[in-house]
């Protein structure tokens, strides 16, 4: 079975996405910090095959710790919708963001999880087709897989 992973995944945008693409067939992998929510969240999508995945977006070795126990359970993760919310703490005039800031908002990016990120085994991504889009339209990717 193939599977998308929402990161990032909430009641909103992460249970239309789940929704629609678990019409589809694809099983769901759904990702938050949040175990409780999960739970609701996959039992809020009768027919599709989800399951709640615990990461926080800023700790990389736990997110693709908890990409790869999804794509070990569920099927190979083909798409993958990055869509968590910011922090309030990202969330500044211009003026008053400093060096600080800027370290945490890239921390909080969906870069940790490409393609070629030092986090990830090549051997492993090279049988992976990653296809990549965020809510927040600062960052896609469509990459094939590595040689």
């Amino acid at each position: 079975m193939t599977t998308m992973a929402v990161v990032g995944a909430g009641p909103g945008l992460g249970a239309a996405v789940a929704r629609r693409f678990g019409a589809e067939g694809f099983s769901v992998a759904l990702v938050a910090r949040s175990r409780e929510k999960l739970d609701k969240l996959a039992g809020d999508l009768p027919g599709v095959a989800a399951r709640g995945f615990v990461a926080d977006v800023r700790d990389t070795g736990a997110l693709g710790a908890a990409l790869d126990r999804a794509a070990e359970e569920l099927g190979p993760v083909e798409v993958l919708q990055y869509s968590p919310l910011p922090q309030k703490e990202f969330l500044r005039p211009v003026l008053e963001t400093t060096v600080d800031d800027l370290s945490a908002a890239v921390e909080f990016s969906p870069g940790a999880i490409t393609p070629g990120h030092p986090t990830h085994d090549p051997d492993v991504l090279a049988e992976r087709l990653w296809r990549m889009h965020t809510s927040r339209g600062e960052f896609r990717v469509f990459a094939e897989p590595l040689p």
